[in-house]
């Protein structure tokens, strides 16, 4: 069965310039995840091309890196560039240095690739069973409340849940976790625009929602299902750089 190209494209943005054109932009947020700064770069550079999930990494002594999929290929991600991009957007995201490599058609059956991913691990609840006033709640914390009893409660280790979180993702997108351990957990909240076109904060109350990056192996059951959760991403805030299945080989302890 055909489906469409799957390509991952890299950038190196500059910081300095980012940040410049960030504020320029009216797009600083003190205390707030600059994802939305992204998302909006990504869409000035590449419009509907732009990729969705994409992830930031930002590592000790090495340049930043932007990591992102998307189902066009370099020349048609070049082309509108060259006709669209202004030329502070080209500078901060290093647009002249864009690679993009074409990911894999299919992955077989019992192949074992290790992972990194940036999520949010929440869940949808539906207010009296009225799905147009859902509402995202932080997994914990529905799980704290369906445990029941204080002492129950207790047994509840956060990194646990987030983990049965995401290993359910995976069962529903063609593939078992094998392990996984928590690199990172934090909370936050980014920006996004509302129906007035008016940046407004979103993720959670208070401090946020969960922010958790998980590192860890698994195994591929479904491989159309698994190329498209690929291609989708993971949970919520995919266009604001949470989702986003990093792959890395596999081996065997």
């Amino acid at each position: 069965m055909s489906s469409t190209p799957h390509f991952m494209l890299h950038l190196e943005p500059e910081p300095a310039r980012v940040a410049r054109w960030s504020a320029a932009e009216g797009l600083d947020r003190p205390g707030e995840d600059d994802g939305y700064v992204w998302h909006a770069l990504l869409a000035a550079s590449f419009g509907a091309l732009a990729p969705k999930p994409f992830r930031l990494l930002q590592r000790p002594n090495r340049p930043s890196q932007l990591l992102g999929y998307t189902s066009a290929d370099e020349a048609s991600l070049r082309t509108h560039v060259s006709q669209f991009a202004a030329p502070d957007v080209v500078a901060a995201l290093g647009l002249d240095r864009l690679a993009v490599k074409h990911m894999p058609d299919a992955y077989p059956v019992g192949l074992e690739l290790g992972f990194e991913v940036r999520v949010r691990p929440m869940v949808r609840q539906d207010r009296d069973g009225d799905r147009t006033r859902s509402r995202e709640r932080d997994a914990f914390l529905v799980a704290i409340e369906k445990a029941g009893p204080r002492g129950e409660r207790n047994d509840l280790v956060r990194d646990d849940v987030y983990r049965d979180w995401l290993d359910q993702r995976l069962a529903a997108g063609g593939a078992s976790l094998v392990s996984a351990c928590v690199l990172a957990r934090s909370r936050s909240r980014v920006s996004r625009r509302n129906r007035e076109r008016e940046l407004v904060a979103v993720g959670g109350s208070g401090g946020g929602a969960p922010d958790v990056v998980f590192t860890g192996m698994l195994k591929v059951s479904e491989p159309q299902a698994f190329r498209e959760l690929l291609t989708r991403g993971i949970g919520r805030h995919r266009a604001f750089g949470f989702g986003m299945l990093l792959l890395k080989p596999g081996g065997g302890g």
